[in-house]
């Protein structure tokens, strides 16, 4: 090949990996703000990078292929051919003999395909908050070394009968759905059962209604949700990620001492159920490296309750219905022991894009609406069939002989991130928050509502709701919200702990990332 051809083809190619990369970020960008942005962080993009994809939902996977992957795949093909077939036009209309590509065709070539690729890439770094995050991470926050109580140093103390606890997060569950009467920010209540809870029980509130917790950064997907409210701080990403991943010989947060760590001191039998696959994400070295060994998830749901069922449509989950049956059954198991128990679950059918729908669902004609009214209709109809599913599961606890002793908590993970649904049903002023739920709690608070909290918040207060004694009310960066002491948000406000959880915090990585348990 002659050096002229040979740079002819090279610089094709180099254009075209560019304006490849080009529009894989733009559809990529618009992709994740379409979809997530409202409430994801840009920790939660890089910290999936790092992770496990094992078990990954196979919806949010098609969607991207469909909306990103294959838009790209056109564009750039249209791109790549014309500029391709541009000289060979020119010299068509022109009719003269066939000659090289000229080189300031090829470099006006080379130049424009750069500039635009710089163009998109920092126009997308910009709307997806690249830009605040990076300047962000050349800072350091105080706010750990200052404000994080040490579960070690901290006494705890809990009640001579101690009490079981079963704790239950509610995937992607928000006050948002509920009435507007009842503080959420629809015309009809789609929570109902989870209403009359709220109302019935406990439930700490920003308002003198039903109310719930905001969620901060580093707290806004699963695997950092379950990690905030188990252990007082949000999931921040190590400086040196992009060297060392997610921790030392891929554990995860050694030197943390979470819920886990504390109920397994105290003698509990401790269980986890979710309705995915535990190893995605880091969620089982999480809760394996904090003492909960007993963990069951789709895998061990389909081969125990599910053997001869079959998911011919690709669904990656265990469907709730199916899964507060296993749970009702892991749940007998623990109480037939003499040690008090603690039981974690996870539902999944809420997740986003719009839900699971399961045979217990009544689902309306879906055929003749468009595809957003559709997918929304959906969304809505398995809300308030998970709505149904959990009051049906709080009445069956309620039936059994250990309730007495034990203390149900009813938690959002996180914010949902069905960002079509959100903008067509709910106005950008609605203060989203998760909702929250103590049932039978061992005690009473002094000021539930009006407050500010988010759901760093849920770790000591949980302990609280057992019956136990914290010194200080305080542990990791949340406050018991049962004393009515101030918590972090109260003090400092929501939008400084947005801000500092961004930065880099050299205690956290010494004290949590390197630092192995005692």
């Amino acid at each position: 090949m002659k050096k002229r051809n040979l740079s002819t083809v090279v610089i094709y190619s180099v254009s075209g990996l560019l304006i490849t990369l080009g529009f894989l970020a733009l559809f990529s960008a618009i992709w994740f703000v379409n979809n997530f942005n409202a409430v994801v962080d840009i920790d939660a993009i890089i910290f999936t990078m790092f992770s496990d994809m094992h078990g990954v939902n196979t919806n949010i996977v098609d969607q991207y292929l469909y909306t990103a992957a294959l838009p790209t795949v056109l564009c750039a093909a249209a791109c790549i051919t014309g500029i391709i077939l541009v000289p060979k036009l020119i010299f068509k209309y022109k009719k003269s003999e066939k000659k090289p590509v000229s080189r300031i065709y090829k470099t006006v070539t080379l130049s424009s395909t750069i500039f635009f690729c710089l163009t998109i890439f920092g126009i997308c770094l910009y709307h997806l908050g690249f830009l605040e995050y990076i300047s962000a991470r050349t800072d350091t926050t105080p706010l750990f070394d200052e404000q994080y109580k040490n579960p070690k140093t901290v006494t705890v103390t809990f009640p001579e009968e101690k009490r079981n606890l079963i704790y239950i997060y509610l995937e992607s569950m928000e006050n948002t759905f509920m009435d507007t009467e009842n503080g959420g920010a629809l015309e009809k209540n789609t929570l109902p059962a989870l209403t009359e809870l709220a109302k019935s029980n406990v439930n700490f509130s920003q308002t003198h209604g039903i109310g719930g917790a905001k969620v901060t950064t580093g707290s806004t997907w699963t695997t950092a949700a379950g990690i905030t409210q188990t252990s007082g701080v949000p999931m921040c990403l190590p400086e040196d990620i992009w060297i060392s991943g997610l921790g030392e010989q891929h554990q995860a947060l050694p030197g943390l001492t979470s819920l886990g760590d504390i109920l397994h001191d105290q003698g509990y039998q401790q269980a986890l159920m979710i309705g995915s696959d535990i190893s995605f994400a880091g969620q089982e070295m999480y809760y394996k490296q904090h003492k909960i060994n007993r963990i069951y998830d789709v895998k061990t749901a389909r081969e125990e309750l599910l053997p001869s069922k079959t998911y011919d449509d690709g669904f990656w989950g265990c469907e709730d219905f199916y899964l507060y049956e296993y749970a009702k059954e892991k749940i007998l198991d623990l109480a037939e022991g003499d040690q008090p128990f603690a039981f974690t679950m996870f539902t999944i059918d809420t997740h986003h894009p719009a839900g699971n729908l399961c045979e217990k669902c009544d689902p309306t004609e879906l055929t003749e609406l468009d595809w957003t009214e559709a997918e929304n209709l959906q969304f809505e109809t398995v809300l308030r069939c998970a709505d149904r599913q959990i009051n049906e599961f709080i009445l069956w606890l309620q039936e059994q002989d250990f309730y007495e002793n034990t203390t149900v908590i009813i938690t959002g993970d996180h914010c949902s991130m069905n960002t079509s649904y959100f903008n067509e049903y709910v106005s950008d002023e609605y203060d989203r928050r998760v909702y929250n739920c103590f049932i039978n709690p061992a005690t009473t608070p002094k000021q539930a509502k009006n407050r500010e909290f988010t759901t760093l918040d849920m770790f000591p207060t949980t302990l609280a709701a057992l019956g136990c004694t914290i010194e200080g009310d305080q542990l990791g960066l949340g406050v018991n919200l049962f004393s009515g002491k101030p918590t972090l948000s109260e003090i400092y406000g929501f939008e400084y702990l947005r801000i500092e959880f961004n930065k880099v915090s050299l205690f956290y990585e010494e004290n949590f990332y390197k630092k192995q348990q005692q």
